[in-house]
């Protein structure tokens, strides 16, 4: 039975995973309060996989626009180096006997392609003033810290198509925005869109959760498929290494 570690223990293996080792818990009581201080479960089996320290640093990458006349081509991110992201996804591909792919970039994205087409759009909201508040505020210098790395193996619940059928495979990194810096964009773009009379129950600013999605074997999964990237996704440990 899983009981939650005393903190003294906790502390004993943060240190451990600092200084390099590869011992870590397989449940810990998370101390990050942007966490809900909630309990986080990992795989028994699941490796600890290394990250270098400066993964989520964007001060230096140019911010990347996403704006198009195409269905879901249109949405917000921070972008991210790629580098350190492929070689996690490297040492994730052998831990697993299935195939994944990788976007061959890195990203978390702070409005997504559905909350802008289906709720922000028709409501006026632009692109162009959404990126206006994300520049403004900085989005390529959110400071963020890492969590866990994520993975859902299994079949959806509600497959909506023949294609949703069969089991899924997906890895991200799970992070969170401890400074609430991509949050009170959300907050700020949620401004605008009440201003403009967007009905407040469409769109949540802290229905959001911060990842980054590092491969998959058939495609990508989200919310709409009723998969929620918290720190409910966890499955294995991330150790820090420069």
């Amino acid at each position: 039975m899983f009981q939650p570690r005393p903190l003294l223990y906790i502390a004993a293996i943060a240190v451990a995973a600092i200084v390099g080792l590869s011992v870590a818990p397989r449940l810990y009581t998370n101390k990050i309060s942007a966490l809900n201080d909630g309990i986080i479960f990992y795989d028994p089996d699941a490796p600890t996989l290394a990250l270098k320290t400066s993964a989520l640093e964007s001060g230096n990458i140019p911010f990347t626009s996403h704006a198009s006349d195409k269905p879901f081509g249109t949405y917000l991110q921070q972008t991210l180096d790629f580098g350190p992201f492929k070689e996690l996804f490297d040492a994730i591909s052998t831990t697993t006997n299935t195939a994944i792919h990788s976007r061959g970039e890195a990203h978390i994205t702070v409005i997504s392609p559905p909350e802008f087409d289906h709720v922000l759009k028709p409501a006026g909201v632009t692109i162009e003033e959404i990126e206006s508040i994300a520049l403004r505020s900085g989005i390529q210098d959110a400071r963020l810290v890492p969590v866990c790395l994520g993975r859902f193996s299994g079949t959806l619940p509600n497959p909506k198509t023949d294609a949703d059928k069969g089991t899924f495979l997906l890895y991200s990194l799970v992070v969170a925005d401890v400074h609430n810096d991509l949050l009170a964009i959300r907050r700020k773009v949620f401004e605008v869109y009440r201003e403009k009379g967007g009905q407040g129950a469409l769109f949540q600013p802290e229905g959001f959760w911060p990842h980054v999605t590092l491969g998959f074997d058939r495609r990508d999964l989200f919310i709409e498929d009723s998969i929620y990237k918290g720190s409910n996704y966890c499955y294995a440990p991330i150790r820090m290494v420069r």
